[in-house]
């Protein structure tokens, strides 16, 4: 794993940092750092769960009928578009509210404080989609076989080129043509609920990811991305319902130390911590701790995040000392990452200056 990650460009490194913390708007593994209530979400879209599955960022072009083999996966959306989404789908979700009833408000608001937080930083949230983008593309490849290859093909094409409709279409097309395929309907099931996530339009997106897990209750990609959403719409127990059936899915099939076991167990962090419960937080995030050492080595962001979010919980609990402990050794892995200046480093480095305070707050004179 280490030689896979020094192999990478520098550019290479950076969009797929920004992909795990990036926006770190959505790994969403869901990766809490903050002691004041800032976080930062690997992620991408802004709030999604993204299992980062250790392939990278692959690089290749991907056309009709041209299966990825190790190339570079084109992906025709620039950051202007990618802008240009954002704001309509923020203008349709304001005028909503003007109208909206009681009961529609809080997923409009949800809805609109993730759209906010990808504006915030219109670079990051694009590299992290992005990234995303080829990272769904590269499953859909290995699932050749279980799809019509001309409608895979054609679905692939599209999310290329970021016509999104013509995506969602093609993948409804393969679901309800997927009579006694199981396999090829979840699946069609979850990338439509990509795709609604990725416009931010998460009661869709939810309605196909728990089909999804309907059709296949033990994968633990589905459950932990239905478990995520949960999350990001503050249905905590819901989430972390969802967060321990991908867990032990991911344990029998991947073993103690695999990365979508210590997503997984991060994102269980991150609901109890939701829910005030920082020391069961904690035993979760240790554990995820252990896990990302272990498969990455020292110095990678995934060991960052999760050490923030140790950091978070900590902090929570008025521990102050071992709170800086953590968002030390996080911040000085993301300054040789993103830079010190790049908007998650110094929300990290906030954190940090706000539990010395604390601590110094907390001393007798």
């Amino acid at each position: 794993m280490l030689e896979w990650w020094c192999s990478l460009t520098h550019k290479q490194k950076i969009a797929l940092i920004v992909a795990i913390i990036g926006a770190m708007g959505g790994i969403y593994i869901t990766l809490n750092i903050s002691s004041t209530g800032d976080t930062i979400n690997p992620s991408t879209n802004g709030g999604t769960a993204n299992v980062h599955t250790g392939t990278g960022d692959i690089h290749a072009n991907v056309t009709n009928n041209t299966h990825i083999q190790n190339q570079t996966i084109h992906i025709g959306i620039a950051l202007e578009q990618h802008e240009q989404r954002l704001k309509r789908r923020e203008s349709e979700i304001r005028a909503d509210l003007e109208q909206a009833h009681a009961a529609d408000r809080q997923l409009l608001e949800i809805e609109l404080r993730d759209i906010e937080q990808r504006l915030q930083d219109t670079e990051a949230s694009y590299e992290a989609h992005i990234a995303d983008l080829k990272e769904r593309i590269t499953q859909l490849e290995k699932l050749r076989g279980e799809f019509p290859d001309e409608l895979l093909n054609q679905a692939i094409e599209a999310l290329q080129q970021g016509e999104t409709d013509q995506a969602d279409r093609l993948f409804k097309q393969i679901e309800e043509e997927a009579e006694g395929h199981i396999i090829r309907a979840a699946e069609a099931a979850f990338q439509r609920g990509k795709i609604a996530q990725d416009a931010i339009r998460y009661a869709d997106a939810l309605k196909h990811y728990e089909k999804a897990v309907r059709l296949q209750p033990d994968n633990a990609l589905y459950l932990n991305g239905t478990g995520v959403l949960h999350l990001t719409l503050a249905n905590y127990q819901k989430a972390i319902e969802y967060f321990e059936l991908s867990l032990a899915s991911g344990l029998k099939t991947y073993g103690e130390n695999h990365p979508q076991v210590a997503t997984t167990r991060n994102n269980l962090g991150g609901a109890w911590r939701s829910l005030g419960e920082n020391h069961k937080a904690i035993e979760y995030l240790e554990l995820a701790l252990a896990s990302v050492l272990k498969t990455y080595g020292e110095n990678h962001p995934h060991v960052a995040a999760t050490r923030n979010n140790l950091g978070s919980a900590w902090d929570s609990l008025g521990e102050y000392h071992k709170a800086i402990e953590y968002y030390d050794l996080a911040l000085a892995t993301l300054e040789q990452s993103l830079g010190k200046d790049h908007p998650n480093t110094r929300t990290v480095q906030s954190n940090l200056d706000a539990a010395r305070t604390a601590l110094s707050a907390s001393q007798p004179d």
